[in-house]
């Protein structure tokens, strides 16, 4: 006898209700809807077993990640819930060590991106006798890849950052070869090599700090950074696209209004254009910027109690997304927090808690997973250092969590990225009172 599930049902009515359904669309449900009628015998649906915290990465719509409640997303019965679930994530090969650094072993910037098929870290570090800039090509199917040099020069040079393009990425960094500090960035190919020549995106008396990279789709990127005249005085944003070169695509634009005073970002895209997320006095910001880098409106505040502590970190696109950051609640205990966000950047949902009690953590990094986001963080507890994921529903909803790699208590954030085929690229940071070694991890869950 053809029998329906409430949470199959639910799902057709969906369906049925969707603007994209067309008439087809609406006799075939309706078909569907009259024999399940016949068929179905009179009686309620099975309550479902009680929810449990691990996470089910087929929970509600297929291929989504959600908590493993008494109801899918879709708000539709799940009959799996309590069940062991498939929330189980494991290191694919080896934590690679992929620098150690025993000259410079300051806190710095490490990032990831994800073009195609391959995964490229980035960092800068002292092998020699000044900081150069470095990326590992990390193919996503192989265990391991291969770095390559991206600068060797006597220049001082750091803030490490890529952004993926059709056909490969761009990486950017700042150095100060011209005897102070410049944006400059170059291609890099499919595989992570670079191909073309340096491209200098910034030439003026003033300093550049705390670059930010990010893909606009199809071959552009954007860059943003904080400009000062290196003496204390009044600061600036400044954002500008650039060409698959690398270069600059007409003049810098300035991409935070007064009194804002940034001093770190984040940047993704956003739409057609792009928006900056800063934390600033204990609040977290929001402004979204034009195709040109120029302000689209007003910056928008994100968070809800005015605790906001490090790191901010963005994953957006043409419909929106979500915005992570650190608060620190009653000034002491460190959570990771989140919240989605429409594609005008404007918020439309709860702010929510990532690091439920006694979890704690820092320095956020997040990009979308599995019709949801995932969170990479540093743990914060006191008997713990590890490096964590947190996975969050498309709604913003807290899905659990699990550690991924040990680490020490001293470091940088880590940096995630998302494949096509749902493989997690972690890099990040640690020191250990000797040296400081670059770590990345490629993580599955199943």
């Amino acid at each position: 006898m053809l029998s329906f599930s409430g949470r199959r049902w639910s799902l057709l009515s969906r369906l049925a209700d969707s603007p994209r359904a067309g008439p087809l669309t609406a006799l075939v449900i309706g078909a569907l809807g009259v024999l399940a009628t016949g068929c179905e015998e009179d009686r309620p649906p099975a309550p479902p077993p009680p929810a449990d915290m691990m996470i089910r990465f087929d929970a509600g719509d297929a291929g989504t990640i959600a908590r493993d409640a008494e109801v899918d997303d879709l708000g539709a019965p799940d009959p799996d819930a309590g069940d062991a679930g498939s929330g189980s994530c494991r290191v694919e090969g080896a934590v690679l060590t992929l620098a150690t650094d025993t000259i410079d072993r300051t806190v710095r910037l490490v990032d990831v991106a994800v073009s195609g098929s391959t995964f490229v870290v980035a960092w800068t570090d002292a092998r020699g006798s000044v900081a150069d800039l470095f990326v590992y090509a990390w193919p996503a199917a192989d265990v391991s890849g291969a770095e390559h040099r991206v600068t060797d020069d006597f220049a001082l040079t750091r803030d490490a950052q890529l952004a993926a393009r059709t056909g490969g990425f761009v990486v950017g960094w700042v150095d100060n070869s011209l005897g102070r500090y410049e944006v400059l960035a170059r291609p890099l190919d499919a595989a992570g090599m670079p191909t073309g020549s340096a491209q200098r995106v910034t030439n003026n008396m003033l300093r550049e700090d705390a670059l930010r990279l990010t893909g606009l789709g199809g071959s552009g990127t954007m860059a943003a950074w904080i400009e000062s005249d290196g003496l204390g005085g009044a600061a600036m944003t400044r954002a500008v696209p650039l060409d698959a070169a690398g270069a600059a695509i007409g003049t810098a634009a300035i991409a935070t209004a007064d009194p804002r005073r940034p001093s770190a970002l984040a940047l993704a895209r956003l739409g057609v254009g792009a928006a900056l997320a800063w934390n600033e006095a204990g609040d977290v910001y929001l402004q979204a910027l034009s195709s040109v880098g120029a302000l689209s409106g007003t910056a928008g505040v994100i968070n809800t109690e005015n605790n906001a502590s490090g790191d901010v970190a963005l994953a957006l696109d043409d419909d929106g997304g979500a915005v992570a950051f650190g608060v620190r609640v009653a000034g002491a205990r460190a959570e990771i927090r989140l919240r989605t966000v429409s594609a005008t950047g404007a918020v439309d949902g709860p702010e929510a808690i990532l690091t439920p009690s006694p979890t704690t953590g820092a320095d956020p990094s997040v990009a979308a997973y599995a019709g949801g986001y995932v969170v990479a963080y540093r743990s914060a507890d006191p008997s713990s250092n590890a490096i964590r994921l947190a996975f969050a529903t498309s709604l913003g909803e807290y899905a659990g969590s699990e550690d991924v790699a040990a680490t020490t208590a001293a470091g940088g954030g880590p940096r995630v990225a998302v494949s096509a085929d749902g493989r997690i690229v972690i890099a990040w940071l640690e020191t250990d009172g000797t040296s400081a070694l670059v770590r990345a991890a490629k993580v599955v869950c199943e």
